[in-house]
């Protein structure tokens, strides 16, 4: 009798781990190729009014993406091959790099002019376990000759990307 209940313990403990893990799944798209059967998600993360991060996935397809506005009309633009730096949780680092060309998107807020540019770099599946286990603490996105964005994150947002991981990884 014991054993039984020790058994239905564990079950539901295993079953209770899994919904809870679903539930921190909120994509901002979530869909399934309706030819293909691919799985298409995406994860945005915002930090600020100046950078906003996402997790990307299309069946084997893994992308991280990183968005920066930047104050004024930018003429310039973040060439393909461009640099992304993770430091994770652990203190390694990961180097991600640009698979296209990144042009400016001008726009006005609280009358101000800024340019937005969106920079998507491939990730590996290792690559985004690892960053489920140990999360990012410090990004650093390469703009145009040896100038970047660097972006700190705090304890709790690492948390939170760990889940993204996590989630984006999952069938």
């Amino acid at each position: 009798m014991k054993l039984k209940s020790i058994i239905l313990t564990l079950v539901l403990a295993f079953f209770s781990t899994t919904v809870i893990n679903a539930q921190n799944c909120k994509y901002d798209h979530d869909k399934t190729d309706e030819f293909s059967g691919k799985i298409e998600r995406r994860i945005f993360e915002k930090y600020n009014f100046f950078f906003k991060f996402a997790f990307y996935r299309l069946g084997s397809d893994f992308r991280l993406e990183s968005y920066v506005n930047i104050p004024g009309d930018q003429a310039f633009l973040i060439p393909e091959g461009s640099r992304l730096n993770l430091k994770l949780g652990d203190g390694s680092i990961m180097e991600l790099t640009s698979i296209k060309n990144a042009t400016p998107q001008s726009f006005v807020a609280s009358n101000q002019i800024y340019s937005g540019f969106a920079m998507t770099y491939p990730i590996t599946k290792e690559q985004l376990k690892q960053i489920s286990g140990v999360g990012i603490k410090f990004i650093r996105t390469y703009l145009k000759d040896d100038s970047y964005y660097d972006m700190d994150i705090k304890k709790k947002k690492i948390i939170k990307l760990k889940e993204h991981a996590s989630c984006i990884l999952a069938d």
